[in-house]
């Protein structure tokens, strides 16, 4: 029953987004025209391969501000937070709620590492499933924190402002390895080789998901 539940919030979310298609339009504006200006403004000149890796996960970071921090916040814009609360149980709602923001990141982060390639051909990729797995691991990364801290700051008056600042201190050991194993990736190494950056942001990950569940019950019930 508990699992029916959690799937019937992740597609509550994924039909209200269709619906409507605010987070995915603001998504696809956003990764196009960031990706757009920065091939433009770079023209035929190559860039180096730590720069590229800083610029990757600083859209990464911008596209989960932009888009990811809608879950906990449409629901107090819309007033259906209270038929939330009594419709389905609060591990439901955060790992729903999760698994939705999980996709859209996803999802966006590899459609902008897509047209970063295309747009910027002189990108050189040396091990493109490596940097393919570290993207995906970051996307749940990133979600991870967005996800608890847009429950932090849903019921906040400037939750908008509030969420990128209080999220990047959690995201910053998340960060960190991640923009070393995608150097990595670019240089062509193999995962034995970022084995430490990836397992770091393995147990990050990890972490921030089951401390977030423990503690999301105290949240989303006040």
């Amino acid at each position: 029953m508990t699992t029916q539940r959690w799937i019937a919030v992740f597609r509550k979310d994924l039909q209200s987004e269709v619906r409507t298609r605010y987070g995915i339009t603001t998504l696809a504006l956003f990764v196009v025209t960031v990706v757009s200006l920065l091939a433009y403004s770079t023209a035929e000149e190559p860039l180096g391969k730590p720069i590229v890796a800083g610029v990757i996960w600083i859209l990464m970071f911008f596209t989960a501000m932009s888009g990811l921090g809608r879950g906990f916040m449409s629901e107090e814009e819309r007033g259906t937070s209270l038929y939330l609360r009594l419709s389905a149980p609060t591990s439901s709602v955060y790992w729903g709620k999760l698994a939705g923001n999980v996709v859209f990141s996803i999802l966006s982060n590899l459609a902008l590492i897509a047209l970063l390639l295309v747009l910027m051909p002189l990108v050189q990729v040396g091990s493109l499933p490596l940097l393919l797995a570290i993207i995906i691991l970051g996307s749940f990364g990133l979600a991870s924190v967005v996800t608890i801290i847009s429950a932090i700051v849903a019921k906040a008056g400037a939750r908008n402002a509030l969420l990128p600042v209080l999220s990047f201190p959690l995201l910053l050991p998340l960060v960190m390895p991640g923009i070393q194993a995608t150097l990595m990736a670019l240089a062509g190494l193999t995962l034995a080789d970022a084995w430490g950056d990836v397992s770091f942001m393995i147990a990050h990950t990890g972490i921030v998901t089951v401390v977030s569940w423990l503690v999301f019950g105290v949240l989303w019930e006040e």
